[in-house]
């Protein structure tokens, strides 16, 4: 069995004139979260549809769980579970009716099915929800549209921007459950949103007019970064109120310096650095 996922060489999507995808190469290793970052129109909906068998490729190759897609038709991979940016989900049926009808379809035994409905929902944070999903908050219905895309216990979470039109607390809790499966399936997902990757993703992927700029593990992401030029101090200071008097009285507050160093580069850091001809 192959370490990767999913993985593409000299994928290749063209419309016409457009180049849509140019040559992209990509690896998802097993077990990893990946984020595949990049700006609008950058190509991350393109890869993900002919990894789907929704699209065909012009030319290249490209493997989901050791199996070729990129040409149509294609029988679907068991395996691999994905979910749009918008979760299609009936406004009418419950939170547990929801997943039973997503096990249904992927073709999950009822009884297992059933037996999965009490733990997806505590993992959602919907375990003691009532009524119907028509009646939840857009970050509850993307926390059940994971939870329904899980149901089948993929080998392989494909996400499109899950938490691109959430408020704060609605994307502080996708990205909670989303770092909750670490170790549990390998997740893809796609955003243009870098510090949402940042926080949750063990490896990223950085596309760019259709190719891959920088790949992997993600701290090595990140120190392809310039430093930024400025310099962080944490301090350890004994009570709030002595927080007005920390620039006039540091010593006389008892504080003292905990950590000093030079401050890193963050993803958006490295991302305008690669797409502008910086020097990383």
């Amino acid at each position: 069995m192959s370490d990767l996922a999913l993985s593409a060489t000299g994928l290749t999507k063209r419309y016409g004139e457009h180049t849509a995808l140019d040559g992209l190469n990509m690896s998802v290793p097993r077990g990893a979260i990946y984020g595949f970052i990049g700006s609008n129109g950058a190509g991350k909906t393109t890869t993900l549809r002919i990894a789907l068998s929704l699209a065909a490729a012009t030319s290249g190759t490209i493997t989901v769980l050791g199996i070729e897609r990129g040409t149509l038709p294609a029988p679907a991979v068991r395996g691999v579970s994905y979910l749009p940016d918008v979760p299609g989900l009936y406004p009418w049926l419950t939170a547990p009716e929801a997943l039973r009808l997503a096990g249904d379809i992927s073709g999950t035994p009822r009884d297992v099915t059933d037996a999965r409905i009490p733990a997806l929902l505590s993992t959602a944070g919907l375990a003691r929800v009532r009524g119907r999903v028509g009646g939840f908050s857009r970050g509850m219905t993307q926390r059940l549209g994971i939870a329904t895309a899980l149901i089948s216990a993929p080998e392989l979470l494909i996400l499109d921007e899950p938490t691109s039109a959430l408020d704060p607390l609605g994307r502080a809790d996708v990205l909670a459950l989303l770092a909750s499966l670490r170790g549990k399936t390998t997740v893809l997902f796609s955003s243009h949103l870098l510090a949402d990757v940042e926080r949750v993703c063990t490896h990223v992927g950085m596309i760019h007019n259709g190719a891959m700029i920088a790949e992997g593990p993600i701290a090595d992401v990140l120190a392809r970064g310039s430093a930024t030029g400025e310099y962080e101090v944490r301090l350890r200071l004994p009570g709030p109120e002595s927080e007005g008097a920390i620039r006039d009285a540091l010593a006389a507050q008892g504080a003292d310096i905990v950590s000093a160093g030079a401050v890193g580069a963050s993803l958006q850091d490295v991302y305008v650095e690669l797409t502008r001809g910086g020097a990383a």
